[in-house]
């Protein structure tokens, strides 16, 4: 029987946590993280200024002494973020964690620090007031701007997150006070905090990723870990549940184990007889749609084409989210003749996209056909962060 809940998984696989979302028992995404993650996207330190290479605009800047080889960690900071008078050597300023390292490219921060809650996003980007794209409620957009003109004197950025569609006004106004506070507090301490302070810990990516739910789309979060039940349960309520079968653990009962190795695997099979296939570079990803045995005895082919694109296109959105793949994708489908097809794939594809947490576009689609997608790199690929290598599994 096809459970038909949104749930949230989180238990531990190879030693590491492990977060599934699942949709009607299909996974969706798929993080990997350490019970205590040590510089972590989101943490904000006091940093120093190791080196500076104008060549590359870039300055390299130590802010973490608890990890690496030598116990140092530096990140790349690009120069115009530096104030002209700290770009020098052993000069200090407040950074934070903008994407993780990825293979042998060092973290990416950022002398803008932000701070995320359930509602809003506060920055020091700039001082713009926003509201999420997705709010498309004409009433209900015109009542956040209200609110928004709450913080007109407000001297960081605001930006209204999609559930502050749903939430109450109070709730929203609270949140923005407490985080400007904060961030206010953050900025202030790092101006006498000795170099490689730790100013603020991002909370862990499993409470980071529920926060960012929309409210009512989980039904239901489990874990077979009681002391991480606990706490999710005094914040999220009654629909955290703590699963104790040791005789039949959440990696059988989900076959998370299965569902990883297929999320790995080169090729992906359609209920159709289609296929994708992943090829990921060093350069960008391309998923080739291929028709496999789906047109066989079949007449009209235009049709099947189109059938076939449409099942290919929610998928690779879908395997897109599960491996975590970043930066240039190129998608290319089985060519079709007529017009009206071709829109409705794309249509369909990007409203697939747009389910996405981490920012994902659809760019365009090129003269030969093949359908440009960029997805921001904010964590590693999934083959990348359980260490498979994809010989192992083709």
């Amino acid at each position: 029987m096809v459970d038909t809940r949104n749930q949230i998984v989180i238990t531990r696989f190879q030693g590491r946590l492990l977060l599934l979302f699942m949709k009607k028992d299909k996974i969706y995404d798929i993080l990997v993280g350490e019970e205590k993650q040590p510089a972590g996207v989101g943490d904000i330190y006091v940093g120093r200024i190791q080196n500076i290479v104008k060549n590359i605009n870039a300055a390299f800047v130590e802010f973490s002494r608890d990890e690496g080889a030598d116990g140092r960690v530096t990140g790349y900071l690009p120069l115009p973020e530096v104030p002209e008078g700290q770009r020098r050597c052993g000069g200090e300023l407040v950074v934070q964690v903008k994407k993780a390292a990825v293979k042998t490219k060092q973290p990416v921060l950022t002398a803008f620090p932000e701070i995320a809650g359930r509602t809003c996003v506060i920055t020091t980007k700039n001082k713009n007031k926003a509201i999420s794209k997705k709010i498309l409620d004409q009433s209900r957009l015109e009542q956040l701007k209200l609110l928004l003109g709450e913080f007109e004197d407000e001297e960081y950025g605001i930006v209204l997150r999609t559930n502050a569609e749903t939430a109450g006004d109070a709730e929203i106004l609270a949140e923005c006070r407490s985080l400007c506070g904060e961030l206010r507090r953050i900025l202030d301490e790092g101006r006498y905090r000795a170099g490689f302070s730790l100013l603020r810990k991002e909370m862990p990516f499993y409470e980071k990723y529920i926060v960012s739910c929309r409210e009512g789309e989980i039904d239901r979060i489990v874990t077979d870990i009681p002391e991480l039940h606990d706490g999710l349960r005094a914040r999220f309520g009654e629909i955290v549940e703590l699963y104790e079968d040791a005789s039949y653990p959440l990696d059988l009962l989900y076959g998370i184990s299965h569902q990883i190795q297929k999320a790995l695997e080169k090729r992906v099979w359609l209920k159709s007889g289609g296929n994708l296939v992943i090829e990921p570079t060093e350069a960008l990803t391309v998923i080739d749609v291929n028709t496999g045995k789906a047109v066989e005895g079949k007449r009209n082919k235009e049709t099947t084409f189109f059938k076939i694109n449409c099942e290919a296109a929610a998928e690779a959105a879908r395997q897109i989210r599960i491996r975590n793949l970043s930066g240039i994708i190129v998608v290319d489908f089985i060519d079709m003749k007529e017009k009206e097809h071709r829109k409705k794939l794309m249509e369909l594809f990007e409203r697939e996209l747009k389910e996405d947490r981490t920012r994902t576009a659809l760019v365009d689609i090129t003269k030969l056909g093949l359908v440009e997608v960029t997805r921001m790199k904010v964590n590693r690929p999934l083959s990348e962060v359980l260490q498979i290598k994809e010989e192992l599994i083709r």
